[in-house]
């Protein structure tokens, strides 16, 4: 209710001005044009944040996972079945193979791997998984959109798949952790993470 009253507002605003500065012809057909392009945006399709805009990162905290904030573009969701490094931008990554190569955005996917991977195990390093937790790691998950040959594909130790897909993968992986592990590796994060 609220955006329809922001966006009529702005419609008459802007046919305001438009009949102020140029007259009555030019201010009904801006109105007109801002109200136009209004609703060609809201019958477009919605380019969805990754993860959902913190949908699906509600359902893991619902499922026992406690969410961690680390940075501004990623989470840690610390649960039953692991630790996993969310990369939660909210622009999308297009998976896409021009020339025989991967690439994630813009950008080739090797590189975005090696970067999460690198970021996965400074956490591990700063959380003392091996000491504390032996066998237990931060697996980096990288959501994108488009198709891919698999539903969950695998990067070295990074998992990439589309956000409801990499949720669905976690929520089915075994338990590994009891929840005061859970507790623990929770607690040091919030200490731990910036």
């Amino acid at each position: 209710m609220v955006k329809l009253i922001v966006r009529t507002v702005v419609v008459a605003a802007a046919g305001i001005m438009a009949w102020g500065f140029l007259g009555r012809q030019a201010g009904v057909l801006v109105a007109g044009l801002v109200a136009l392009s209004y609703l060609l945006l809201s019958a477009a399709p919605r380019m969805r944040a990754p993860w959902g805009r913190g949908r699906l990162l509600r359902t893991l905290q619902r499922r026992g996972y406690h969410i961690v904030a680390d940075g501004t573009a990623r989470h840690l969701a610390v649960g039953p079945s692991g630790i996993y490094l969310l990369e939660t931008r909210a622009w999308r990554y297009a998976v896409s193979r021009p020339g025989g190569r991967w690439r994630i955005g813009a950008t080739p996917a090797a590189h975005v791997v090696d970067q999460l991977t690198a970021h996965a195990a400074l956490l591990e390093h700063s959380l003392g998984l091996a000491n504390t937790w032996p066998g237990v790691s931060v697996v980096p998950v990288l959501a994108v959109v488009g198709r891919l040959p698999e539903p969950v594909m695998r990067s070295g130790n990074v998992v990439l798949a589309r956000g409801r897909t990499a949720l669905d993968h976690i929520l089915a992986s075994p338990e590994i952790l009891s929840a005061e592990e859970v507790s623990a590796i929770t607690a040091r994060a919030d200490q731990r993470l910036p």
